[in-house]
């Protein structure tokens, strides 16, 4: 018995390893309804969540992207949780895969199944559903700013110092 125990865990203990210690595998589009998409946000425990919502056929998402992705790198360490959140439609997953490879983006982005009122309610009843859009709720889950449209940088980096302090 015992032999065979050990036959069952040596190899699932090495597996374990060799997937711990590779490469960070790429991040991907995770097809959800606006529902789970709540639920999860929901879940977040980090001081502050930034919710982006944006797609790659909008112009300005895809420029500010990597401005985006610099500002929330920086404030990691702070305590921010980024959560992205494509308008993608889910037959182009492969498209939004491909753009999360291209700017090695550390996240995962959902890509909702439906553009809603029900979607677009999920963040905010101010919001009138245009892209790029930023939402920033803190750890109770509470919607403390918002934004929409494209943003600099050094404008992410004002909104989170301000939403970041101590």
């Amino acid at each position: 018995m015992k032999h065979k125990l050990v036959q069952i865990l040596i190899p699932a203990i090495l597996a374990g390893m060799v997937t711990a210690c590779g490469p960070t595998p790429p991040s991907t589009g995770i097809v959800a309804t606006p529902l789970e998409i709540k639920e999860a946000i929901r879940n977040f425990e980090a001081p502050l969540t930034l919710v982006h919502v944006w797609a790659t056929w909008c112009d300005p998402c895809r420029e500010e992207f990597p401005e985006l992705l610099k500002a929330c790198r920086y404030a990691q360490e702070r305590g921010l949780s980024l959560q992205l959140v494509s308008a993608d439609n889910p037959d182009d997953l492969e498209t939004v895969n491909a753009f999360l490879r291209e700017h090695q983006s550390p996240e995962d982005s959902f890509v909702s199944t439906e553009l809603s009122e029900e979607f677009i309610e999920l963040f905010s009843t101010n919001w009138s559903g245009a892209l790029p859009a930023s939402f920033f709720f803190d750890a109770n889950g509470t919607l403390v700013a918002e934004w929409t449209g494209k943003r600099s940088y050094d404008e992410y980096i004002q909104m989170l110092e301000q939403l970041l302090k101590p």
